[in-house]
């Protein structure tokens, strides 16, 4: 395979191989959290399940392909390297750097600007022979086969069309957030009329369904009806809108960002600080809160006070979604 300095590598996929056949068995798992609106919780809902679902024996793998790279920097406070992995991926089909462990079981293909280069890729690709799906499914069946992941999860951006066109054909399902208010429901349909589309060319993506995020619990007769309306959206797909709602929490949405915790270590760190102690309870030293603590920085400021709600939202939609999962195989198996 051609180094990035080398002559362009192009993937040549015959789909009657059994390499491909290998493929699609290592990527029976990864699941596309996108809709093409921004701000509807896309990033949040990827890196909180990878969280609650990572173990030391029961590995996931978050592939952050969002230019903004919010999911690596932000959300798990990882440096990264900027998208240029998931760039040589697309490029030359070579397998991203993985960092491993940047929670017990949880590794991460870092995201950043350098992915913002995939629209120049694909203007070109007709007149190169450039393959950016085949290229990206070979390198992430490597990625998937070497670390015996469980379950990958990808968060993908808003506004990047081809990079998510190849995205919905190499990943096996699709779970879609949203919030109630109109653009971003209009963002649901948008990404609905890209998925039927890849599914018409032959891509094996499945709507696992979609997630109602940042609503008003006591909302209960909106929410209903908003669950309502996107049954009717998702009428003839075969799914159903997740049961799970994701509530509004102001103050945790905020120190899940700015202290680079998951949902699970914020709910610990705002127990020791309503102690009032010192909440590092991060491990491996791979994130930026942990380097600042070895340097004797002064802890972030938690605004939470008791975001076990949420936590427990999380924990919820991440039950739902492995059913979900099994609930596919187990149809597809028959």
């Amino acid at each position: 395979m051609a180094s990035p300095t080398g002559t362009q590598k192009v993937v040549v996929m015959d789909p009657d191989t059994s390499t491909q056949g290998v493929e699609s068995a290592a990527l029976a798992r990864v699941v596309l959290v996108a809709n093409q609106k921004g701000g509807v919780g896309k990033t949040s809902i990827v890196t909180a399940l990878a969280g609650l679902i990572a173990r030391p024996d029961r590995r996931v793998l978050v592939v952050d392909a969002d230019p903004q790279g919010n999911a690596t920097s932000s959300d798990l406070g990882v440096d990264g390297d900027r998208g240029r992995g998931l760039m040589m991926a697309l490029q030359y089909g070579e397998p991203p750097k993985v960092e491993r462990d940047v929670r017990p079981g949880l590794d991460l293909v870092a995201g950043g600007p350098l992915l913002a280069q995939v629209g120049a890729l694909t203007a070109t690709a007709t007149q190169t022979g450039l393959d950016l799906v085949a290229n990206l499914r070979a390198a992430l069946a490597q990625v998937c086969v070497a670390g015996g992941y469980s379950v990958v999860l990808i968060d993908s951006g808003p506004g990047d069309a081809p990079l998510l066109d190849a995205l919905l054909r190499v990943t096996r399902y699709l779970v879609v957030p949203t919030k109630d208010d109109d653009a971003s429901l209009s963002g649901v349909e948008l990404l609905a009329l890209r998925y039927l589309k890849a599914r018409q060319e032959g891509a094996l993506v499945q709507l696992l369904g979609v997630v109602l995020f940042d609503a008003n619990p006591r909302a209960t007769a909106r929410n209903g009806q908003v669950l309502t309306d996107l049954d009717g959206l998702l009428d003839g797909s075969g799914s159903s809108s997740f049961q799970t709602i994701i509530r509004s929490d102001r103050a945790a949405a905020l120190d899940l960002r700015s202290a680079h915790l998951t949902p699970a270590e914020l709910v610990a760190a705002t127990a020791e600080q309503n102690k009032s102690r010192l909440a590092r309870l991060r491990s491996g030293g791979k994130h930026r809160a942990d380097r600042a603590a070895a340097d004797g920085a002064e802890p972030v400021r938690l605004w939470s006070r008791d975001p076990s709600a949420l936590a427990s939202d999380y924990q919820a939609l991440a039950r739902e979604l492995l059913t979900r999962i099994a609930g596919a195989e187990s149809g597809a198996r028959a």
